[in-house]
């Protein structure tokens, strides 16, 4: 593996110390983060008492080498819109963001990192094991 894509369940249980996601968070290996995942964050530190300390721990980890922001493009929207029909005929729907999250994970053709369930009835998009 030399990249994943980091969910919000994943960076966040990260932050307070889990140990199983210790070995996806090195230098040796690229992280994805899309966009929409770090407005999630910022909105959870703007309704917690951490704000501050929240938001320097993100820019350090933003500001690392190996991490890359990616935001949504016409083709990830291309791709939601089938996530979004193959969810709503499965009867199996899922959040927006998340949607969105693993939109841009099957561009990329990346595996997931997260500790959420319902990714798991998206096609063909690779969920890591932890």
């Amino acid at each position: 593996m030399s990249s994943f894509t980091l969910d919000t369940s994943a960076y966040s249980a990260f932050n307070r110390g889990d140990k199983r996601l210790k070995a996806w968070f090195n230098s040796e290996i690229d992280i994805i983060v899309p966009s929409i995942v770090i407005g999630e964050l910022r909105a959870g530190f703007a309704a917690g008492n951490k704000h501050i300390e929240n938001e320097k721990f993100l820019q350090r980890f933003l500001d690392s080498p190996n991490v890359y922001i990616e935001s949504i493009s016409d083709d990830t929207t291309k791709i939601y819109a089938g996530v979004y029909l193959s969810l709503r005929n499965k009867g199996k729907p899922i959040g927006t963001n998340d949607m969105w999250i693993a939109a841009i994970a099957l561009q990329l053709n990346n595996e997931l990192l997260t500790l959420d369930e319902g990714f798991e009835h998206i096609p063909d998009l690779m969920v890591a094991s932890i």
